[in-house]
C-alpha cells in the first residue's frame, strides 16, 4: 500500500486533487485509516489515476471521467471521437480569431480605412422554404445552424429547388421578431470547457456558469424547396415575406469581407432620411462554398428592409 504523499508522487496527481477526487467520489483510496484519516492507495490504482488524469487533459469533466475511467475500450473510443470533433470545433473557432485579430491589425496599421459598400434599392418576392431556427452563443456561430438545417434535411431527404437559394435571419429581441411563431428553437450544443475550464467545477478549475445561459442570438436558416410537409419538429415549411422594399449590399469574396457592411449601410441611410431601418435583415448566400471553388468568388447580398418615414 501507498501513503497518498507517495501515491501522488507516482501518480503526478497532487496530494489536494486526490482529496478532491476522494470527496466526489471519482478516485478513493483502497483503505483510510478511521481514527487518522490517513488515506492508502493500492499500486494497482495507478492505472486508474493515469486514466483519470489522460481524460482530464484533454478536456472531460469530471461527471464524464467518473463513467469513462472504468469504461470499455469501445465506449472510451466513441467518447474520444466525440471529445476529437469538440476540440476541432474549438480550434476553428480560435482559428477564426486569430484570422479577425489580424484583420483588425492590418486595418488599424492601414489607418483604418473603412471598405465602403455600395447600397442599392430592391424589392424581393416570397418563395417556399424549409427553415430552422436556432440559438446560438454569438452572431459567428451562424455555421452551426446551416450545418444543423443540412443534417435535417439530408435526413428527411429535403431537396433544395433551383435555382439554389438559402438565406439566414437574425432574430432580434427587441423587434419582437422571437416570440410568438411558437416553433421549436434548438438551443446551439457548445463543448464542456470552451472557455479553458471544467463545467464539473473540480478543484483545480473555476466553475463555469450553464453555457445555455449564454446563448443569446435567435437565427433562422432557410432554404428554398418544392417540399411540402407539415414541419413537424425543428423544420417548419412556409412561404417566406416579400420584401418590398430593401437595401441590398452585395459584398464579393471572403467571408471576412462582410465586417464593414452595416457601417456602410448606416452611412447610406444617414444620407436618406427619408427611410428608416426595418426588420429582420436578411442574409443571401448566392455564391458560396458549394458552387464557387475560389473563395473569392463567393457572393453574399445582405438585405435590409427599409421604409418611408410615417408610414
Amino acid at each position: 500500500m501507498l501513503q497518498i504523499g507517495e501515491f501522488s508522487r507516482l501518480s503526478r496527481i497532487s496530494v489536494r486533487m486526490l482529496r478532491h477526487y476522494d470527496q466526489v467520489g471519482l478516485l478513493k483510496p483502497a483503505e483510510q485509516d478511521p481514527e487518522t484519516g490517513y488515506r492508502r492507495y493500492a499500486v494497482a490504482q495507478l492505472a486508474e489515476a493515469n486514466r483519470i488524469t489522460a481524460l482530464r487533459d484533454v478536456g472531460f469533466p469530471i461527471r464524464d471521467i467518473g463513467q469513462l475511467a472504468h469504461a470499455g475500450d469501445d465506449e472510451l473510443c466513441r467518447a474520444l471521437d466525440e471529445r476529437g470533433r469538440e476540440l476541432e470545433g474549438v480550434i476553428e473557432r480560435e482559428q477564426r480569431r486569430l484570422a479577425d485579430l489580424h484583420r483588425f491589425q492590418r486595418e488599424v496599421e492601414a489607418g483604418g480605412a473603412a471598405l465602403s459598400c455600395e447600397v442599392s434599392l430592391v424589392s424581393v418576392p416570397t418563395y417556399d422554404v424549409v427553415a430552422l431556427r436556432m440559438e446560438l452563443h454569438a452572431y459567428d456561430d451562424e455555421r452551426l445552424a446551416w450545418e444543423r438545417l443540412s443534417a435535417l434535411m439530408k435526413e428527411r431527404g429535403i431537396t433544395p429547388s433551383e435555382p439554389y437559394t438559402e438565406y439566414c435571419e437574425f432574430c432580434d429581441e427587441g423587434s419582437g421578431n422571437v416570440a410568438g411563431y411558437g416553433e421549436v428553437v434548438e438551443p446551439a450544443r457548445m463543448a464542456d470547457g470552451v472557455n479553458g475550464t471544467d463545467s464539473a467545477g473540480d478543484a483545480d478549475g473555476a466553475d463555469v456558469a450553464d453555457v445555455a445561459g449564454f446563448l443569446s442570438v435567435v437565427v433562422e436558416v432557410a432554404d428554398a424547396t418544392d417540399a411540402q410537409d407539415e414541419g413537424d419538429g425543428p423544420l417548419r415549411f412556409f412561404r417566406s415575406v416579400a420584401l418590398p422594399l430593401a437595401a441590398s449590399i452585395k459584398v464579393y469574396g471572403l467571408y471576412e469581407n462582410i465586417a464593414p457592411v452595416y457601417a456602410s449601410f448606416a452611412r447610406w441611410l444617414e444620407r436618406h432620411p427619408s427611410l428608416r431601418m426595418a426588420d429582420p435583415t436578411r442574409e443571401v448566400a448566392h455564391r458560396g462554398p458549394w458552387n464557387a471553388d475560389d473563395p473569392q468568388g463567393y457572393l453574399t447580398e445582405f438585405l435590409v428592409p427599409v421604409t418611408e418615414c410615417g408610414r
